[in-house]
């Protein structure tokens, strides 16, 4: 390229622009991304095209099987949707070539949109693509077998009929009994269980002329679809066993409720692990309110994207449940351990304590009964949640977010990775000792502040893999019953009410 220089020797603004516009790409992570990308691309195009001919072989090569049924016209409309999925993906791909030279933020952000979105639409493609060629596969394997299916078939009716509900109607009964909130949810799903011999009764009378023309091998294309619903329908009410032992589990859940405690992180040789102590209140008599707590620790396996995701977390509840609920619908944002368990001060109390108000503020008093799990969660060196900090966990809790408890922007957190608690108490964690407080970038996560004065804690309690019970803590309810808040932000229901 040549350039016009002055006399003086210097490059004219003319030279120095095209100097610039040949130098000029877009970042060399950004560019190995969009190739690999457009590596993945072309190979959904072949994978497609191979798809999309075998389905139209199998249409028109046994027409007797497919005519007259939905799947006739369905098959090839999906295909086409597909089909136009991938190429728009390719239309991406040739705008971001039109990018590879391009720098500047707004190139960069314009060509991340465009990368996103081919590989959006390049999986959607073929996912669609992949979902047809198996049901393609399955209508031409049930024909194939029609003796195999029709046999299974008879077995899956008969099955139900066999199952005894005495012992998951019992679990139920005695569920929603200690918690009614959960009676509608748990009704339905026993009526379910009770009703599939019924369903499956009527599956079967509702296929007999089906049945006895694939038995005769004359079995039209409907009747294959036909028979293939009652298969599926059939299958499900033939794991009736398996599914009221599943509901019977269920129902167990509701006596338990837990805490994930984020101890310590680890990478050795390329394995990423996180060392959890789990902290179990099990309810033994609901109406008594008995219960047991136990602890156990371990260290489990996770991918490298969760332990970045966790930095930020060490010494938190990473995951929350309260009796009276089940396992899937614990809280996952991580928050102060022990928090939980703190009624909000307009409710005053729930069964673990209730807030004591005094001329010098206003603070939470843990029962007798409960100071094990004060110990298991702060030490021996706790002192009481005055209400503002509570106020500023609600706070965030209710907005979906972290509490770390700074009380400015400016001052250091108390909780987390970087909180003055933590950085004294897991001063020998393995996350420590490998500089981990240094590295983590508490920014990247918010926090909501709240002025307030910060508890004080102790020691942990030892490892252990085996798991310690602390025994039954029979108590009186205080006035101002309930498992935890009162109330839940997500609008679930914070623990047990009566």
């Amino acid at each position: 390229m040549k350039l016009r220089i002055s006399l003086s020797g210097t490059i004219t603004l003319a030279g120095a622009a095209l100097l610039l516009a040949g130098c000029a790409q877009l970042p060399r992570e950004l560019r190995a991304r969009i190739e690999n990308a457009n590596q993945n691309l072309a190979q959904a195009e072949k994978d497609f095209a191979r798809i999309n001919s075998e389905v139209l072989d199998d249409l028109k090569g046994v027409p007797a099987l497919f005519r007259g049924t939905r799947v006739a016209d369905e098959w090839p409309t999906s295909l086409r949707a597909a089909k136009s999925k991938l190429d728009a993906a390719g239309r991406d791909r040739e705008q971001l070539k039109e990018l590879a030279h391009s720098s500047g933020r707004e190139a960069i952000e314009r060509a991340q949109r465009l990368l996103a979105d081919q590989e959006r639409l390049r999986r959607e493609a073929i996912d669609t693509a992949d979902s047809v060629r198996a049901q393609a596969n399955r209508w031409l394997d049930f024909q194939r077998n029609l003796p195999h299916y029709l046999a299974r078939m008879r077995e899956e009716h008969d099955a139900p009929h066999t199952a005894d509900l005495t012992a998951v109607t019992a679990a139920v009964q005695k569920a929603e009994t200690d918690w009614p909130r959960k009676k509608d949810d748990l009704d339905r799903r026993l009526s379910d269980l009770k009703s599939a011999p019924s369903r499956a009764e009527a599956q079967w009378q509702a296929t007999a002329d089906a049945r006895a023309a694939a038995a005769n091998g004359a079995a039209s294309g409907p009747q294959i679809a036909s028979l293939m619903d009652a298969s599926d329908s059939l299958d499900t009410a033939a794991r009736l066993d398996s599914d009221a032992t599943a509901l019977t589990g269920l129902t167990g859940q509701l006596y338990n409720g837990w805490d994930k405690i984020l101890e310590d992180l680890d990478v050795t040789h390329g394995e990423y692990r996180e060392k959890l102590k789990v902290v179990k209140t099990h309810f033994v008599d609901v109406p008594a309110n008995k219960t047991e707590v136990s602890t156990d620790t371990r260290w489990d396996d996770i991918s490298p994207s969760t332990y970045r995701s966790l930095e930020n977390d060490l010494g938190m509840a990473i995951a929350h449940k309260d009796a009276g609920l089940y396992d899937s619908e614990a809280e996952n944002v991580a928050q102060p351990a022990g928090f939980a368990y703190i009624a909000p001060p307009s409710v005053g109390s729930n069964q673990y304590g209730y807030w004591t108000h005094t001329s010098g503020g206003s603070f939470w008093t843990f029962l007798p009964q409960y100071l094990i799990m004060r110990e298991l969660f702060w030490g021996n060196s706790y002192r009481p949640i005055v209400i503002n900090e509570y106020n500023g966990y609600y706070a965030a809790r209710s907005l979906g977010r972290t509490y770390y408890g700074q009380t400015t922007p400016a001052a250091p957190p108390r909780y987390g990775t970087h909180g003055t608690f933590t950085q004294q108490r897991y001063a020998s964690s393995r996350y420590v000792q490998s500089g981990g407080f240094g590295s983590s970038s508490y920014a990247s996560r918010p926090s909501q502040s709240a002025p307030s004065s910060s508890p004080h804690f102790g020691d942990s309690p030892s490892d252990n893999r085996q798991g310690k019970r602390f025994g039954s803590a029979p108590g009186s309810r205080p006035a101002g019953k309930g498992f935890g808040s009162s109330s839940r932000p997500s609008g679930k229901s914070f623990g047990r009410r009566r």
